[in-house]
């Protein structure tokens, strides 16, 4: 069972790193990227909008969860440093959509943004 895991984790490694291969984006650009569309499609699929806690919540689940799985991969590599970059690269732009959505008041209250 825990060589199927490991199996797995490295098939995961070799697929985000073929993924930034072929896109030519380096890994914070893939971060960013990544956490928008998680941040988006929540929001589309689910049904809820960019101020409800499901999609930034989501996004918050994909980045530390991508970096568990970058922890325990037999790749290897991963860092303090560098997984608090790429929790912070993947978190940012979702987290400030979010609070500006937070912000511009809800249904029945007056938008504070006038």
């Amino acid at each position: 069972m825990g060589s199927s895991i490991i199996h797995y984790l490295g098939q995961y490694s070799a697929a985000k790193e073929s993924l930034g291969t072929t896109l030519g984006a380096t890994e914070d650009l893939l971060h960013l990227h990544a956490g928008l569309i998680i941040f988006f499609a929540a929001a589309l699929f689910l049904g809820h909008r960019m101020r409800s806690r499901v999609p930034i919540t989501l996004v918050y689940v994909f980045a530390f969860g991508n970096e568990v799985m970058d922890a325990y991969s037999p790749a290897g590599g991963a860092t303090m440093t560098g997984s608090v970059v790429d929790i912070l690269n993947t978190i940012f732009w979702p987290t400030l959509l979010f609070l500006l959505a937070r912000r511009r008041g809800k249904a029945g209250k007056p938008n504070r943004t006038n």
